[in-house]
């Protein structure tokens, strides 16, 4: 879970369910998950989902199921368990298997007849989503990574209830003199508030202890002088945008190596910071912690990241009136921000309501509540 947890956090959110299934069937594979066999004619259909076209649909179950869903079906029946699926379909109970095949998640739900049985088979069943319904295998991966994984949920959910703040800390934790911590950047991210926050934390003077560098043109000597100052006296250093200077790095790199020789003073920290490049050296990469703060894909993400942008401890000092309204403003929040991506339609502007606009909504509304 550690070294997980590591990795993932070093990952963007459309990469990191494909590590951790990947994760899950290496497990699978190396006979680690109990009660769990691993069956490769049974992961290559679930990898390519092939099909056999020579049965054509039946016309009593042709009206619901989609022609690839039924070609899908007479691959799936030739691995051992599944012979009399397609049969079933047809003859046995098609409308339950309409009524199946209809549900908002019918990962969760069960078959129909004997297929019931598939509740306690999740990776088989995880096949029959594949073939019927594979808009939902992402969301079936996950159900059964719950199901089957030791502490499925915290795999899963690893942390979703954490902030970027409280992810720098815990990161910066693990972090020593000669360990970086390396932000990948999104757009519309920016971690120099969270470093700026977590040297506050720690009780250093922000103005004499934090020396922030944007990489360009010139840079490198001012970049190696404040890394000397910070490597003598126990600063913290952040260069920004190293991707921009990647000659640069090489020569960091080998300055890193040369403070771990010389013992760096124990406050020393370097934070760099760059988009996605291939030009950044693989042992400056390996060295560093990594972080990504993308930000969160989907209503429910963006609710939780709402929230949790509210530390515990003040949510629960509040009155119950406002902590209904502060959540009536993550919402609108969380909302609004997922709708951008819609642009101006519905709207005769884009209407931005930024985390800055939360925070400072809270403000009002206690200020307001103290005051009436």
């Amino acid at each position: 879970m550690t070294i997980y947890k590591w990795v993932q956090r070093g990952l963007f959110v459309r990469h990191k369910l494909i590590f951790l299934t990947q994760l899950v069937f290496r497990l699978l594979q190396l006979g680690i998950i109990e009660g769990q066999e691993y069956d490769y004619q049974k992961m290559n259909f679930l990898i390519f989902c092939p099909q056999k076209k020579d049965v054509p649909v039946p016309q009593v179950i042709k009206k619901w199921m989609p022609d690839y869903a039924w070609f899908s079906i007479q691959k799936l029946i030739e691995i051992e368990m599944f012979e009399q699926f397609a049969q079933h379909i047809e003859h046995g109970a098609a409308k339950r298997f309409e009524d199946w095949y209809n549900e908002v998640t019918p990962e969760t739900e069960k078959l129909p007849l004997d297929w019931k049985k598939l509740e306690n088979m999740p990776f088989e069943k995880l096949l029959v989503v594949r073939a019927l319904r594979p808009d939902r295998t992402t969301t079936s991966l996950q159900y059964f990574i719950r199901k089957v994984m030791p502490r499925g949920d915290d795999f899963v959910d690893c942390d979703m209830t954490s902030n970027s703040q409280q992810i720098l800390k815990s990161a910066y934790s693990d972090s020593t003199t000669t360990t970086p911590i390396y932000f990948i950047l999104s757009p519309g991210v920016n971690p120099v508030e969270d470093v700026e926050w977590l040297c506050k934390q720690n009780g250093f003077d922000l103005k004499k202890h934090l020396h922030t560098i944007s990489l360009g043109q010139g840079q490198d000597k001012n970049a190696n002088d404040k890394l000397d100052a910070g490597h003598r006296e126990g600063l913290w250093v952040m260069l920004q945008n190293v991707h921009l200077m990647p000659s640069y790095l090489i020569e960091l790199e080998k300055k890193l190596n040369a403070f771990a020789i010389e013992n760096s003073h124990p406050n020393f920290r370097l934070f760099l910071t760059s988009d996605e490049s291939n030009a950044i050296p693989i042992g400056l990469l390996e060295k560093s912690i990594k972080l990504t703060n993308e930000p969160p894909q989907g209503l429910p993400d963006n609710m939780k990241r709402a929230f949790n942008f509210f530390k515990k401890e003040e949510i629960e000092e509040k009155e119950s009136k406002i902590k209904t309204i502060l959540f009536g403003l993550c919402y609108f929040h969380a909302m609004m921000t997922e709708r951008r991506k819609f642009g101006t339609k519905g709207w005769n502007r884009k209407y931005p309501f930024a985390m800055g606009d939360l925070r400072d909504s809270s403000v009002v509304l206690q200020n307001y509540m103290d005051n009436n």
